[in-house]
């Protein structure tokens, strides 16, 4: 048999083994390629420069994490393996031949796995081409033969495989061959912890957790990076002296741990725990990163409605800051343009004044007239005003009003406070007074004229902003604020951000599934030994799959809920900060990434107990 033809046996032999290696690889190849079919699309100019530079950035950063991926997961692919390479080196293949195996099999492994991927990637192109089109509100993004994408992915992978050969052979050395053939048999010590250290990192997490719940807005700056490395840390504590003590805990409950089976499975995560601590954390940090960005983004992006219509109540703004003889003719042109276009509107011309008293108090009044049109734009039913009150309108709803306001030689008292919504255009407090005395004033002082415009369908009227703006863009002494731009605006921003955490999430997701699966493959060949041996001194095969599915469960459930409880409260916190609702977007993504772990799990333990009832007697 020749050395390639061996090459490519040795990899149809390990087709179980390879098996996470490969699918890990193919669904990463598909996501890279779709995201680079799109990075490419003809149709993307439509698309503002910052928007291709953040895609740009993402790809780089998914590449790299890839290529942390995999490394990862071929050192630990490799320690499982440490058998045959030592058989290998008693039947004579020298340190050059393995490593060419090894660089051979890496280069089949991820040709055929890329390909997949673009295959898989073409498959589904226009699906992920019309969620791309939801998310960044583009017109039409068309089906098109990415010959950039396919070669950008394949050289970008096979490079990535032939990094991975070359990293390899700094991890298998020639050792000697009897520790190579015993290194999967060497018997393990038990795991310690220390109490100290697991009761510090319990107390660190509660301390972050408590810090993030009580953030504010003033502080946020200051104490998100401490949260963060406090939680991080506290986190690698848990699964590394934690997770020992509290499973010592248990094994001191003699009534507990000695009845049934629970001495089996009580022992198996023993030591389980303990030699996964490191993939645990990675896969509880990278899935609070997933959870906590998607459901951050996704928040943002579903309350992009409610947000705009409390920032910027009114459809069409209009303010200039000179050159007045423009007003008429650019006010003119806009009310043309939404009579031709067919929108019923209604028009409050406002005007404020700015009085300064005596103890040199600002005030910006209003007329009590303005202040009626303006509630009617909004279906706000006005508040009564009598001739020596006034009406403040504050800047921010939770304020304060004032108890009086002197006006001229006119003594106000104010008792009533109005929707602050009605005067968003202007950044202060606002007075609404009667309107013999505002005229009087406005005669005096410095006065501001804004054109308002209300439409009820407001999120059609995209195309009056930008005929507006592609006759008077030039001109900077005018400003046209629209609601729907700035409403399309902010939806393309966060549908951008959503995309890029959902594209990233997913890989991070990736990532975590294949961590658990390689760790569950290398303790394979043991299980198999302990559970034959068991059963032959009397375990059933029903007792055996108890054992086996409660052990899996915990080992894929531990990290998944310390990810959410981790993300709830980032989640918590952000809803604390923003007074957003995040409830149903936590749910939703939380939701989406259990489902997919619960499928995940099942098919992990369905091939585990098929393999150990090969194996068992009964």
């Amino acid at each position: 048999m020749e050395f390639n033809q061996f090459t490519y046996k040795n990899v149809s032999r390990n087709a179980k083994a390879y098996f996470a290696y490969f699918l890990s690889i193919c669904i990463s190849s598909a996501l890279f390629f779709s995201f680079s079919m799109f990075l490419f699309h003809p149709n993307k100019g439509q698309l503002k420069s910052y928007i291709n530079i953040a895609i740009f950035i993402t790809e780089i950063i998914a590449y790299l994490f890839l290529s942390f991926f995999v490394f990862y997961s071929i050192s630990v692919f490799l320690k499982s393996r440490y058998k045959e390479f030592g058989i290998l080196y008693i039947t004579g293949i020298s340190k050059k031949q393995l490593h060419k195996m090894l660089f051979l099999e890496n280069i089949i492994i991820n040709s055929a796995a890329t390909l997949s991927g673009i295959i898989l990637g073409l498959i589904f192109s226009k699906i992920y081409l019309r969620l791309i089109e939801k998310f960044f509100n583009l017109n039409s993004l068309n089906f098109y033969f990415p010959v950039k994408a396919i070669i950008i992915t394949l050289t970008s992978f096979i490079l990535l495989g032939v990094l991975v050969s070359l990293f390899t052979s700094f991890i298998i050395r020639e050792n000697e061959v009897l520790k190579l053939l015993k290194a999967t048999k060497a018997p393990k010590p038990e795991p310690k912890s220390f109490s100290l250290l697991a009761l510090l990192g319990l107390v660190i997490l509660l301390v972050g957790y408590y810090m993030s719940l009580t953030a504010r807005k003033e502080n946020l700056e200051k104490i998100m990076l401490p949260v963060v490395a406090m939680v991080v840390f506290a986190t690698y504590l848990l699964f590394s002296q934690f997770s020992v003590f509290f499973i010592k805990l248990l094994k001191k409950n003699r009534q507990l741990y000695l009845k049934n089976t629970n001495l089996l499975w009580i022992s198996n995560l023993f030591y389980k725990l303990k030699d996964n601590s490191r993939m645990f954390f990675l896969v509880a940090i990278t899935s609070t990163v997933a959870f906590t960005s998607i459901g951050t983004c996704f928040a943002f992006w579903k309350n992009t409605l409610g947000n705009i219509e409390k920032r910027h109540p009114y459809a069409f703004v209009y303010s200039t800051f000179g050159k007045t003889d423009m007003v008429a003719e650019e006010t003119g042109f806009l009310e043309d343009i939404l009579k031709k276009e067919n929108y019923n509107y209604k028009k409050v011309v406002f005007q404020s004044a700015t009085y300064t008293s005596k103890d040199n108090e600002i005030f910006t009044l209003i007329s009590e007239s303005t202040y009626r049109g303006l509630a009617d734009l909004l279906n706000i039913k006005p508040l009564s005003l009598n001739e020596n009150e006034a009406i403040q309108i504050p800047f921010e709803d939770g304020k304060i009003i004032r108890g009086s306001i002197k006006i001229e030689n006119s003594l106000l008292s104010v008792t009533q406070k109005a929707d602050s919504r009605l005067t968003y255009v202007i950044n202060n407090d606002v007075y609404v007074v009667n309107n013999s005395l505002f005229d009087r004033v406005a005669d005096k002082d410095t006065s501001t004229t804004i054109y308002i415009y209300q439409v009820n369908n407001w999120a059609e009227s995209y195309e009056v902003y930008d005929r507006f703006a592609e006759k008077y863009g030039e001109n900077s002494f005018s400003l046209l604020l629209s609601k729907s731009h700035i409403y399309e605006s902010e939806k393309r921003g966060y549908g951008t951000l959503l995309f890029l955490t959902i594209f990233i999430g997913v890989i991070f997701f990736v990532a975590s599934g294949s961590f658990i699966y390689n760790r569950f493959y290398m303790d394979e060949e043991a299980d198999k030994r302990k559970y034959m041996q068991l059963n032959k001194i009397g375990l059933t095969y029903k007792e055996i799959k108890k054992i086996v599915t409660f052990e899996i469960g915990t080992l894929f459930l531990i990290p998944f809920i310390v990810a959410v409880i981790h993300s709830s409260f980032a989640l918590t916190a952000l809803k604390n900060l923003f007074e957003m609702e995040v409830t149903s977007a936590a749910f939703l993504v939380m939701g989406s990434f259990l489902l997919v772990q619960i499928l995940y799990f099942l098919f992990i333990r369905g091939k585990y107990l098929s393999e150990m009832r090969e194996q068992l007697t009964d």
